[in-house]
């Protein structure tokens, strides 16, 4: 059957509810958006279709379809430019291209490619390091997302770097209060989000924090195992009334982590890896029934 417009938009709304999609799913998926993207030139089934690619790596064809979405100055096209060309995803880093892309998308309001920015003024890519102007410009940012309730909203990224600048600045209350509300927001984003650098931001985030505050294990939550398993000892975790134990600890010299008969190298790989029901551990933030501390 022929696609139409209508047709299209239908299978993109029904690839977006499969929880496993399969080869024939993914091809009906790129046919409707390349359809609607030759039927329509609307920029956003570029960007989508670019964000599609983003995910399963294929990093030049999603610089393709950003490219031709920022030749009609799609914003979001801009941004996601910006880190192609930072993060050297089609070959080495292009700080000149970031920075350039990074501004567009800034001057038009990205709050995303604002922080980005702010990150190159920081660490002096392309420009000369100022950091009077990252500071300014994080500054710049906070009340323009004070009060977000997106989870998708770049809280935990822009309080993640206030956070730090308060420290600095001799602080410590608030940045304790902007990490835990970033944290919140970031175990939250992790129930939807299996994007690549999201377990790195909640990791950065909790080692902060427990370097402002002391560690509890009587109140601790799933990514606080971030902080707890960098040395040894036993967890018990609830999740879905199911126990599993959790254990970091050294054999023969080796410092590991195991869950449910599965041994992990260190605490990365078992955010990236560790399964509960198939489903990602990172996952299960709110389905989380209890946890303790059995030894340490």
């Amino acid at each position: 059957m022929a696609l139409t417009i209508e047709s299209a938009k239908q299978i993109l709304d029904d690839y977006y509810d499969l929880v496993y999609p399969k080869y024939e799913d993914d091809i009906a998926f790129m046919d409707a958006l390349e359809f609607l993207i030759k039927e329509t030139n609307e920029t956003e089934y570029m960007v989508e279709l670019g964000g599609w690619y983003y995910e399963q790596k294929q990093f030049d064809l999603a610089e393709e379809y950003y490219l031709m979405a920022a030749k009609q100055g799609n914003v979001d096209a801009y941004e996601c430019l910006g880190y192609i060309y930072y993060y050297g995803r089609v070959g080495q880093p292009d700080y000149e291209k970031a920075f350039h892309y990074y501004k567009l998308a800034s001057d038009l309001g990205d709050v995303i490619a604002a922080y980005k920015l702010a990150d190159m003024y920081k660490n002096g890519y392309y420009v000369s390091k100022d950091y009077t102007k990252y500071v300014q410009i994080i500054k710049g940012l906070y009340p323009l997302i004070q009060g977000a309730t997106n989870t998708f909203d770049p809280v935990p990224e822009i309080y993640f770097r206030l956070a730090k600048i308060y420290v600095e600045e001799g602080n410590e209350d608030q940045a304790i209060q902007l990490l835990l509300i970033a944290k919140e927001f970031q175990s939250q984003r992790l129930i939807y989000s299996d994007f690549f650098g999201d377990l790195t931001i909640m990791k950065n985030i909790v080692k902060d924090l427990y370097s402002l505050i002391q560690f509890d294990p009587d109140y601790m939550d799933l990514f606080d195992l971030y902080y707890a398993l960098q040395s040894p000892c036993k967890i018990l975790i609830e999740i879905h009334n199911q126990e599993h134990i959790v254990e970091a600890k050294y054999e023969d010299d080796y410092f590991y982590i195991s869950m449910d008969d599965k041994n992990y190298e260190d605490v990365d790989q078992f955010f990236l890896k560790a399964k509960i029901d198939d489903e990602p551990l990172s996952s299960q933030y709110v389905n989380v029934n209890y946890m303790e501390m059995l030894e340490k």
